[in-house]
């Protein structure tokens, strides 16, 4: 039982490092930068149970709150958790969360793993649209059309990718956390 829980707590610390490596690969746009995050929080969904997912995702902010330059372009603090692009940072637990408790009842095969993060992206990029109403005062149509629309076809490849990656690794995690 120690040896497992100790599997997951490697397994977390690892993929939260992936997730800190993922947010500094950046495309920077207008306004909302096109990162591999959603791509390593789908990863940490698909790999990790539920509560596990949610509390790396956590502690991620946690670290980029206290000053830890782990957000895209290195960037940290208040101000960022703040600002315009912070509702997608405040979505990836909620994407943890939905992906997560769709695979714990459907199983983890591709289609579910597809399905599930594909739901949990197209929720984080709506969360983070909607973030953008009052700190743009952008209108909802607006804000979907800066904050959601255009980042749905590289979201679903970095989805795709996330479940192939993770369909990869599952046999061995779960090999390690059994064993």
């Amino acid at each position: 039982m120690k040896s497992q829980k100790l599997h997951l707590l490697v397994l977390s610390g690892i993929l939260l490092a992936a997730m800190i490596v993922c947010s500094q690969i950046t495309i920077p746009l207008p306004i909302v930068p096109l990162t591999m995050q959603t791509f390593a929080v789908g990863l940490i969904a698909s790999l990790l149970p539920v509560t596990d997912s949610f509390t790396v995702l956590c502690i991620y902010l946690i670290m980029g709150a206290i000053g830890l330059p782990v957000f895209a372009e290195f960037s940290s603090g208040l101000a960022v958790l703040t600002g315009p692009t912070a509702g997608y940072l405040y979505s990836f637990p909620i994407y943890c969360l939905i992906t997560g408790l769709i695979l714990k009842y459907w199983g983890k095969n591709y289609l579910s793993l597809f399905s599930a993060n594909l739901i949990g992206m197209l929720a984080s990029l709506l969360i983070g649209s909607l973030w953008m109403l009052p700190n743009l005062h952008l209108s909802l149509h607006a804000a979907l059309m800066t904050g959601m629309i255009p980042f749905i076809i590289p979201g679903i490849i970095k989805v795709l990718l996330a479940v192939v990656i993770a369909q990869r690794l599952q046999g061995i995690v779960q090999r390690q956390l059994i064993g």
